[in-house]
């Protein structure tokens, strides 16, 4: 095996059709869809396939216990990962047969993948666990409805009926895409079932013609999904029941064509950093070692550059929390840093082409009355992109952008991005949004790849798909591909180290992601059978939590809520007592996160910094910048009772969770500009040095 880029490929089909399957194949080929029936076939007739138990995991950890709770007792979750400093200590002394650089979405999946497989694993990030990209997503489980489309159409959106069909046409490619993340859609959302959720979204149709091109579409990307779905399927809604779901929704658009409907289809929606620190975790508990706050500084390597001996044999590291420098051998390294890859790649191979291209997205938060609980919305901008409007964590999540930028740790929205997502919700809402309905907005840079070999320039040679890339001293990149597709991304990237490195073949058993939970999910079925609704019930009925904060628990821990509450119970500080009643303390009156969690991820989550908190465990900073910045004082007390800081540190964390604050909330040297948009001017004015 040498140098070279693999292209992530779907799951093989299987080749059973049901008969009301074969009326959608025949309307598809009526259509000029023939190419998409091999496609949506094999994905309609998938399978599902049960969950792995966790008798393994059982006999490892001892992950249950009775804990007595004023007289009565409570299962709780005990398991607690490995201290920091032990990490480390396995990091210095020990060779591993896999090293992965980076610990997002994808990072953390290889390590999953290969930890299962019984290759022994290290893991080292430079932030935290999805303080890049993977935190900063529209949240949601999908198989892209865009690319859908895109296989039909070349132009996206059709203005007429003539446009639809002067612009038919039909690519494989797309296809393929959409069937390979239907089928990750179905594992994302049984990994981790008390996180996941089904999200419905609605097309609003302002002409009659969409009406049926819309119905087919959706009704192809159920029969794609096939029998693993796991999510209701489309249908549609008329006018009527549209604007009774959706009340803020526009009944003309500006044309002045009145509303004939909806479409209504179906994703998974997830909490994007809780997912990736579960799986993560998850990692940990099947034996591998991850550390977080750890930069590569050079890369280490034996035998001549350019030589046939020439090997890539572990990275030189910097904990960066103590300043220690120490190595890290490795029979293999695994390169899985997103927008940041090319620079580990130079490290291995100095002449290597760089393949990687950012492309800035942004999104925004804005209050809970923008949609309904329980209903999102989606619609093609003008200039054919998608954009979305959904309800999430209490709040409504609106992106994303598409645009070229910079590769940068601190990405920042820019302002006519801001305006063009505002614009474009002012187009399908009755009530109008400006900045002062804003109350968070972050950036994150998704890493497209682009082919070694197109020239420079060439767009079109980016990859729609994830690619597995070996340069010399076979250092192995993954890189490209989304959220939905990481397992698949994980599991071809290990399949490659495997190939590159045939030694490790013997001690590697099949890849088992496909059927496995995460932490959390009750694998074992011995606290809530995987009903978590149970959980839900026992936060509120025997610890007494409100129903707010306990279904916030629920969907962010899954089991280990329980073990979470518990420490905020019995623990002084946490809790507030008057008579016989107990109240929890918020880290803000708005919203339910606890002052508890703050503990727990010291304690329990490898949370380091006030900006981990706030950015990426309770995550406050991501739903409103102002009760972040009232929260801060609160959440530096407790890390620094935790973590046993100084004033000194203290100081440097607020400054530096400020810092970090700004670029969730203010474009870059905008202060002012916001301001006169309707930003709030008191926290501008405490973020930056803006004069009043």
């Amino acid at each position: 095996q040498g140098p070279g880029i693999t292209h992530g490929a779907p799951p093989s089909p299987r080749p059973r059709i049901r008969p009301l399957r074969r009326m959608f194949t025949r309307l598809a080929w009526r259509v000029g869809a023939g190419g998409a029936v091999a496609a949506a076939a094999g994905a309609a007739a998938y399978s599902a396939t049960p969950t792995v138990e966790a008798a393994s995991l059982k006999k490892r950890y001892s992950i249950i216990d009775e804990a007595d709770l004023e007289g009565d007792k409570v299962s709780v979750p005990q398991w607690k990962p490995p201290s920091r400093k032990d990490i480390k200590d396995q990091l210095k002394s020990e060779e591993f047969d896999v090293l992965v650089i980076g610990s997002g979405a994808t990072g953390s999946g290889v390590a999953m993948d290969a930890a299962t497989r019984g290759l022994k694993t290290a893991v080292v990030e430079r932030e935290d666990f999805a303080s890049g990209t993977s935190s900063r997503s529209t949240k949601l489980i999908h198989g892209g409805i865009r690319y859908l489309a895109q296989a039909f159409q070349s132009k996206i959106p059709p203005n007429t009926l003539l446009d639809v069909f002067m612009h038919l046409r039909y690519n494989h490619e797309y296809m393929k895409i959409v069937y390979a993340d239907l089928h990750e859609r179905a594992y994302m959302i049984d990994s981790a079932p008390f996180m996941t959720h089904p999200i419905p979204m609605m097309v609003p149709l302002y002409k009659w013609w969409e009406v049926p091109m819309m119905y087919f579409t959706g009704k192809l990307y159920d029969l794609i999904a096939g029998r693993r779905r796991t999510v209701p399927p489309s249908h549609f809604i008329p006018r009527d029941e549209a604007l009774y779901q959706f009340p803020s929704m526009k009944d003309k658009d500006k044309e002045g064509n009145s509303l004939w409907g909806c479409l209504v289809i179906y994703d998974g929606q997830q909490n994007d950093t809780r997912m990736n620190l579960a799986i993560a975790l998850t990692a940990i508990q099947a034996g591998a070692a991850v550390q977080n706050h750890t930069e590569v500084q050079s890369l280490l390597t034996a035998g001549t550059y350019g030589s046939p001996d020439y090997k890539v044999t572990g990275a030189k590291v910097k904990d960066l929390m103590t300043g220690e420098v120490y190595d890290i051998r490795a029979k293999a390294v695994v390169n899985a840093c997103g927008v940041f890859s090319d620079k580990i790649r130079r490290m291995a191979d100095p002449e290597c082409k760089e393949i990687m291209v950012p492309a800035p997205g942004t999104h925004l938060i804005m209050p809970d009355y923008c949609s309904p609980d329980q209903m999102g919305m989606v619609w093609f901008t003008k200039d054919g992109r998608i954009l979305y409007l959904l309800p999430w964590e209490g709040s409504t999540i609106a992106g994303t952008t598409d645009t070229k930028g910079e590769i940068t740790f601190e990405p920042r929205p820019t302002l006519p991005e801001i305006d063009f997502i505002l614009s474009e919700c002012n187009r399908v809402l009755r009530d109008p949004v400006d900045y002062s309905t804003v109350r968070a907005a972050w950036s994150g840079i998704r890493p497209l790849v682009r082919d070694p070999n197109a020239p420079p320039g060439d767009t079109k040679s980016l990859s729609r798909d994830h690619v597995v890339d070996v340069v010399k001293g076979d250092l192995i990149t993954i890189a490209g591909g989304k959220w939905t597709t990481y397992r698949k991304m994980a599991e071809d990237c290990v399949d490659k180290v495997l190939a590159v490195h045939p030694s490790l073949k013997g001690k590697a058993s099949e890849c088992i992601t496909a059927t496995m939970q995460l932490v959390g999910a009750d694998r074992g079925g011995e606290v809530c059978a995987q009903n978590f609704d149970r959980v839900a019930v026992t936060l509120r009925e025997e610890f007494h939590l409100d129903k707010d904060t306990a279904n916030h628990l629920r969907y962010n821990y899954g089991t280990r809520a329980l073990q979470l509450a518990y420490l905020a119970r019995t623990e002084s500080g946490y809790v507030t007592k008057s008579k016989d009643k107990v109240f929890y303390n918020r880290l803000h009156p708005k919203y339910p996160q606890l002052e508890a969690e703050v503990a727990y991820a010291c304690r329990h989550e490898f949370a380091e910094t006030a900006t981990d908190v706030i950015a990426r465990r309770p995550r406050l900073a991501f739903l409103d910048a102002n009760a972040t910045l009232e929260a801060l004082p609160r959440i530096l007390e407790i890390m620094a009772k935790e973590k046993g800081w100084n004033s000194s540190r203290v100081a440097q964390e607020e400054k530096l969770a400020k810092r970090f604050l700004e670029t969730m909330y203010l474009p870059e040297g905008e202060a002012q500009e916001v301001v006169k948009r309707g930003a709030s001017k008191k926290l501008v004015k405490q973020l930056t040095n803006m004069k009043a």
